[in-house]
């Protein structure tokens, strides 16, 4: 294993990657931090503050609000934001003395593909919690008949109704950081596997060692075949696994781990998932759902470089299959039943928005019952 590992190293562009990997593992999480603003308004003006220090200002705001997220602390702050003149400075107090809380009034009553609504024309905040199913509806109806089935319509409104309830509000701004950062990293991981699978089985024909190959006999070759795929998905899950823990450790190790158990909607973008999902549960199941994407990819690639025996050709063939499924997944050029194969294919994995996206499709992950009162 560690022999066929020792040729990845023979490629340069495999060296360059795995070093670009490292640099944004550290890199990329020092530069969302640093790149941070917030947003105080306590004098009644914007007065930004940037890096960690913004990040600490903003953590100290969101202490006035956290905690659980009634329907009473909603209705409070909606009735706040109606009785200031409207304006900048409406926005300014709001914010002053419930930061966050006109994002989440937003999140839930703007309709569907719509940018924005005015929350001064809300008259109460009582539906609050019923309003994601209210969007989820008119997401399906966006996709047209033919893109969900009846069944998965109705289970896709199950687990809507059964989020747990009501959400817990804490200090959150890490988690976009370190989400965009891994991200970013993964996507050099995966031209990593890329790189690596479509040389792994033309390695040899290409240093003319081939012949010798060939006269080992059949039982020989399968195991030479199977060292090889282990030795490629040992490498890429250690290289996975480093820079992983870099940014994590970085991204955690600098602001905190709050917000572990406050569910994912309170996320920007994150409103209409259907799943009851804490954050820390959806960062464990995306870390697993990248790895196992990062290794799919690279396992296609090596069984199209075992057929052609040839790098570049495979390299170009690879790369269409796995990156066009991004660009064609919505797209009106295809049908609806390719639009659906395209969307559960592994490229997607690697970013939490397209595979919990991808769960609401296919009826995946865990729906459970939650009552509560709020």
């Amino acid at each position: 294993m560690f022999y066929e590992m020792k040729k990845f190293y023979k490629s340069t562009a495999v060296l360059i990657v795995f070093v670009l990997a490292l640099l944004f593992a550290i890199g990329m999480p020092i530069l969302f931090i640093h790149d941070y603003t917030s947003c105080n308004y306590s004098t009644e003006k914007k007065v930004t503050t940037n890096g960690l220090n913004g990040l600490k200002d903003r953590k100290e705001q969101l202490q006035k609000v956290s905690g659980i997220l009634s329907t009473d602390k909603l209705n409070k702050a909606l009735i706040f934001y109606k009785s200031q003149p409207q304006g900048d400075k409406a926005y300014f107090k709001m914010e002053d003395k419930y930061p966050q809380f006109l994002s989440l009034l937003t999140d839930a009553y703007t309709p569907y593909g719509k940018n924005t609504v005015d929350i001064t024309r809300i008259s109460n905040a009582n539906n609050f919690y019923t309003r994601n199913i209210e969007r989820v509806k008119e997401r399906m109806h966006l996709l047209g008949n033919g893109f969900i089935s009846s069944n998965e319509r109705q289970e896709v409104l199950n687990k809507a109704a059964n989020i747990s309830k009501p959400y817990t509000l804490e200090f959150f701004d890490q988690w976009p950081i370190l989400i965009k950062s891994l991200l970013l990293v993964y996507i050099l991981i995966i031209l990593s596997a890329i790189l690596i699978s479509n040389r792994l089985f033309s390695f040899e024909k290409e240093n003319n060692m081939d012949i010798i190959l060939n006269s080992a006999g059949r039982k020989k070759l399968v195991r030479i075949g199977f060292q090889k795929n282990f030795a490629m998905i040992t490498y890429l899950s250690l290289e996975f696994i480093l820079c992983t823990a870099i940014t994590t450790a970085i991204v955690f190790g600098t602001i905190g781990i709050t917000s572990w158990n406050s569910q994912i909607q309170i996320l920007p973008n994150f409103f209409t998932f259907i799943y009851s999902w804490s954050i820390g549960e959806m960062f464990i199941y995306y870390l697993i759902i990248a790895w196992i994407c990062i290794l799919s990819i690279a396992l296609i690639g090596a069984f199209i470089n075992s057929t052609l025996q040839e790098t570049y050709t495979s390299l170009i063939i690879s790369s269409l299959l796995m990156i066009s499924p991004i660009f064609f997944k919505y797209s009106q050029l295809v049908s609806v039943g390719i639009q659906r194969y395209l969307c559960v294919q592994p490229i997607n994995g690697i970013s939490p928005l397209f595979f919990i996206d991808n769960l609401f499709i296919y009826q995946l992950g865990r729906s459970e019952e939650h009552t509560s009162e709020l």
